[in-house]
């Protein structure tokens, strides 16, 4: 079946080219060509990809929005800061035969290639990878996989590659993509800046972000429908940038393993509850409220009347 986003310029640097379903998977991969400045990536980025809770609507508006945003993501320039992201991610973990794989996966260019999964770097570590690849993407990583000739061996064979887009720990629960339409609508109603330090950002750069972090979804999302209301937009989301919702993330998982509440980048103040989470059930959104970053623009306002004696 052709789709109407396959085999489309987009624009001088961006082209798409086949969609393809991961064997054995219900998850999807579009093939693309980006140019960067001193390079040119063949590769693919998830449309849906169960782990990392991807799911693209599959139409050209949508599709073409995303690779876009893919684009920006996997530009060559942002690979030293995605390294020093995933070295600190790995000096927390003790699974050395999965960080195997994953260097061998990730090479030390400034762009991925596909690798052969019989004849590539990743066999060299691991004879049998296709768990650790599992594990991998169970931790929130983007890898795709495709039956490829390959030039050494001669044969068919799985080639695997590394997408270094950012990493979403798996929650194993549903999510509903934002669609375009919807993006623009939220993006309409709140504003482009990032709300924790009030940074405005390019619509591109905005992350529309869930104030109930998926750490603590127990029966998946709620569904995006395109018809949500203004306020049910202000309370179901926020605006953060790529840089601070790593850190809302890191703050919101440590929250959920030892029930201690996130801080304003060292200020411990709540304006409802204190320091401690104090939810009936893991998946009781009144234990976040008050946290700074459950909701960052009241958490501001309400620490500015307390500053002021106004609350008190």
């Amino acid at each position: 079946m052709a789709y109407p986003f396959e085999n489309k310029t987009i624009n001088p640097n961006i082209r798409t080219l086949s969609l393809f379903q991961v064997e054995k998977m219900e998850d999807l991969y579009l093939q693309v060509r980006f140019k960067y400045q001193r390079v040119v990536w063949n590769g693919a980025v998830p449309i849906v990809a169960k782990y990392q809770g991807v799911n693209v609507p599959l139409t050209p508006d949508d599709v073409f929005d995303w690779v876009e945003t893919c684009y920006v993501e996997l530009d060559p320039s942002k690979y030293r800061l995605w390294q020093q992201e995933q070295d600190e991610f790995w000096n927390t973990k003790k699974s050395e035969d999965t960080r195997l794989v994953f260097d061998a996966l990730n090479g030390a260019e400034s762009t991925t290639k596909w690798l052969c999964r019989k004849c590539g770097p990743v066999p060299q570590v691991n004879p049998q990878p296709g768990a650790r690849i599992r594990s991998l993407k169970q931790l929130g990583y983007h890898i795709a996989t495709l039956k490829l000739t390959c030039q050494s061996c001669g044969n068919k064979q799985y080639f695997d590659l590394l997408i270094r887009l950012p990493r979403h720990a798996a929650d194993n629960q549903k999510r509903f993509t934002i669609s375009k339409a919807l993006r623009n609508k939220i993006l309409s109603v709140l504003p482009n800046v990032d709300c924790a330090f009030e940074t405005p950002l390019d619509k591109k750069a905005c992350i529309i972000d869930h104030k109930f972090p998926s750490s603590r979804w127990v029966n998946g999302e709620t569904i995006n429908h395109t018809t949500m209301s203004e306020d049910e937009i202000r309370a179901k989301f926020q605006i953060l940038s790529n840089q601070t919702n790593l850190q809302k993330e890191r703050y919101c998982q440590r929250c959920v393993l030892d029930g201690i509440r996130g801080n304003f980048f060292g200020i411990e103040w709540y304006y409802e509850g204190d320091k401690m989470w104090r939810g009936t059930s893991k998946a009781d959104e009144n234990g976040c409220i008050g946290c700074p970053w459950y909701d960052l623009s009241r958490w501001k306002a309400e620490f500015n009347l307390h500053l002021n004696g106004d609350n008190d």
